[in-house]
Order: structure tokens, then C-alpha cells, then sequence
């Protein structure tokens, strides 16, 4: 009989901590977490910064926000361009990313803490030096560029890395030399 009561309070207690449990994970999901979205679709159009003979250097910016119910944090953030030299290998390609709200010169990603709704936007930098010296011919057959924008982020849940892509379009590199 003692062996009946003390089992079923064993069974009570392991039952309350399962119902406790699954409270506590229901209380969690509704709390939600951050997530973030980059808002490729809504970048600026590439634009030429500077041109010399053998480089031209193009800029533009891509938006981002936080539609999470949790504040979080971007702790790396990097462009990754995808020019294989078998598709061409005229130019020689360099990157750069920064966060417009905090601004730095050296390609290091200052980790941000970014609130629900909270939205920011960074700036994408392409050099492209010339293999040959002349920038201008080398650009001429130009192809599309991936991009790919890649970040890390922590919030509630365990931190995960997430990337979208933006591309280099041959029309804009076209639209730009003409102009320049």
C-alpha cells in the first residue's frame, strides 16, 4: 500500500513537471524571438563612385529590419561575391559592407543591437581593379554578380547565420561607364 501511494506521487510530480514544462515552452513561443529580414529587393540601384583608369569603384544601399517580437543582435555581417574566373576574369573583385547608422572605413561589422521594428541600412562597396590597366574595355562584357550578403545573429534562440543575395547587374555597370 505505501509502495501504491508513493508511486503515485512520484507519477503526480513527474506529471506537474511536464505540464510546467510545455507551460513554460508555450509562454516562450508567444514571447517570440527577432528576425531579421534584408530587403534586397529594395536596394538602391549600384551606383559608380569614383573611376580612374584602372579601378571603378561602385556603391549602393540594401535595407533591413527586425520584424521579430525580440530585440537582437547582428554580431558579423559580410559581402561574399561570386565571380568564378572560368565566367570572367578580367577584373579583380574587392567587397565591403558597413552599417550607414555607424559608419567605418576598415570592413569590420561593429556588432548592433537592433529592436523589434527597428529597421537600418547598410552600404554595399564593390571595387573592381582591372587585370589589364583599362577599366573601361574590361568592363564592357561585364556579367552579372551575385552577392551574397551574409550575417550572423543572436537573440533568444541559439544564434544562427542567414544570408540573401543582391547582384551586380551588367545593365547597371553598362548604364554607368556610358555616363561616366
Amino acid at each position: 500500500m505505501i509502495v501504491y501511494q508513493l508511486l503515485n506521487i512520484i507519477i503526480f510530480i513527474v506529471g506537474l513537471i511536464a505540464v510546467l514544462y510545455l507551460l513554460f515552452r508555450l509562454f516562450a513561443w508567444h514571447q517570440g524571438d527577432a528576425r531579421f529580414v534584408i530587403e534586397a529587393r529594395r536596394r538602391q540601384p549600384f551606383a559608380l563612385k569614383s573611376l580612374t583608369a584602372g579601378t571603378a569603384v561602385f556603391e549602393t544601399e540594401v535595407p533591413f529590419k527586425n520584424i521579430g517580437k525580440q530585440l537582437g543582435t547582428i554580431m558579423d555581417f559580410y559581402p561574399r561575391t561570386l565571380l568564378p574566373y572560368e565566367q570572367y576574369d578580367k577584373v579583380i573583385v574587392h567587397s565591403q559592407l558597413a552599417n550607414k547608422a555607424a559608419e567605418r572605413n576598415d570592413g569590420y561589422w561593429e556588432s548592433v543591437i537592433i529592436n523589434p521594428g527597428e529597421s537600418g541600412r547598410i552600404r554595399v562597396t564593390i571595387e573592381l581593379v582591372s587585370k589589364e590597366g583599362t577599366i573601361r574595355e574590361d568592363l564592357k562584357t561585364f556579367p552579372d554578380m551575385p552577392i551574397d550578403l551574409v550575417y550572423q545573429v543572436v537573440s533568444r534562440s541559439e544564434w544562427y547565420i542567414h544570408k540573401a543575395r543582391i547582384t551586380l547587374k551588367a545593365s547597371e555597370v553598362k548604364r554607368a561607364m556610358e555616363q561616366a
